[in-house]
């Protein structure tokens, strides 16, 4: 008995070592078809959209749901869904790119020459407009008023992601020519900075303003990484080079790809300062493999590129069940001895 208590209580010392995440379902949201095509944005109630290019060889902004892939425009992209189901992204026509918002069926420009990449629940847009002197700005949108954000002290940027206070993330060109991850708040541009090499990228933040995206390394390899209003943060790779970031919640968790030892790309979770290959947390023998993750809501849904049969969807990675608690499965199994114990005294 004193050698199984021993063990127990080693159990319950190292039970913070130990790291528990939840298992996922997987629902197919839509084929993607053998072209180019990607999911790139998930709202709190699970709406995707995203594009495709068609038989056509024509890139057309979409609608993932139920297993559908549903088109609801021509040559464009969708880049982001928020709360209210409004989609934003770009059309290209005749003269150039145009940012363009989809809601009830309905398709409406915004009269802004560029391009749309993202949108908050108050119906703030983000992106990247395109000056009178052909240059790309980030900027800002609401009620008709666009704010241009600037640049880096270089010629162009461009915002990836807005939050619900209306700040933004994105990147901008620096005056030597690299580009550099930017946190704007109140329309001034904050340099994040890289891991120590020349380039870094923003891609999405969350409403606490922690923002997520790619940095080089000395090396010349680009981590993904997490601000979090200070430094940038390394979440490093599932055993490859390189990691790519692309969206996070308002818990703060991270999702993204990584290439793997195996020189192949999986899709990943950061959580709890632990990256986690997404793959391992799918049910045994489920025949899918995750490729890349693009966005994760506040519910913890994750949206995502997976192959099955050799083809490619975009799929929703659901929590359905959390794994006990290394200390939780100690005390059960010290009470579990305990008890034989007792019947054998008795």
């Amino acid at each position: 008995m004193g050698n199984r208590v021993s063990l127990i209580l080693l159990l319950l010392a190292s039970a913070d070592f130990v790291h528990a995440d939840p298992l996922y379902t997987i629902e197919t949201l839509g084929a993607l078809g053998s072209g180019a095509a990607l999911p790139t944005g998930i709202n709190n109630s699970g709406s995707a959209v995203g594009w495709i290019t068609d038989w056509q060889g024509s890139v057309n902004p979409v609608y993932f749901a139920n297993g559908q892939t549903t088109p609801f425009g021509s040559n464009g992209q969708a880049n982001a869904i928020n709360n209210n189901g409004v989609a934003v992204g770009t059309l290209f026509g005749s003269g150039g790119p145009g940012v363009t918002e989809w809601a009830g069926g309905q398709t409406t420009s915004l009269g802004i020459a560029g391009y749309g990449t993202a949108i908050n629940s108050s119906g703030q847009v983000a992106g990247g407009y395109i000056r009178p002197d052909g240059q790309l700005h980030a900027f800002s949108w609401s009620g008709g008023v666009l704010v241009d954000l600037g640049t880096l002290g270089g010629s162009s940027s461009s915002a990836y992601g807005i939050n619900s206070s209306g700040q933004t993330a994105g990147s901008s060109m620096m005056a030597d020519g690299t580009f550099h991850a930017f946190f704007s708040n109140d329309g001034s541009l904050q340099d994040l900075g890289t891991l120590g090499g020349a380039n870094s990228y923003g891609m999405a933040l969350n409403d606490a303003g922690q923002v997520v995206g790619n940095a080089q390394t000395a090396e010349g390899y680009s981590m993904a990484f997490r601000w979090d209003g200070k430094q940038m943060k390394n979440l490093g790779t599932l055993g490859g080079t390189q990691s790519y970031a692309y969206g996070i919640n308002s818990a703060g968790d991270v999702v993204g790809y990584s290439w793997t030892s195996d020189e192949v790309t999986h899709g990943f979770l950061y959580r709890n300062g632990i990256l986690v290959d997404l793959n391992s947390l799918l049910p045994i023998g489920s025949g899918w493999t995750i490729d890349g993750a693009y966005g994760i809501n506040d519910a913890g849904q994750i949206l995502a590129v997976a192959t099955h049969d050799g083809q490619r969807f975009a799929v929703d990675l659901a929590p359905t069940l959390a794994t006990p608690e290394p200390a939780s499965v100690a005390l059960v199994l010290l009470g579990l001895l305990a008890a034989t114990s007792l019947r054998r005294r008795g």
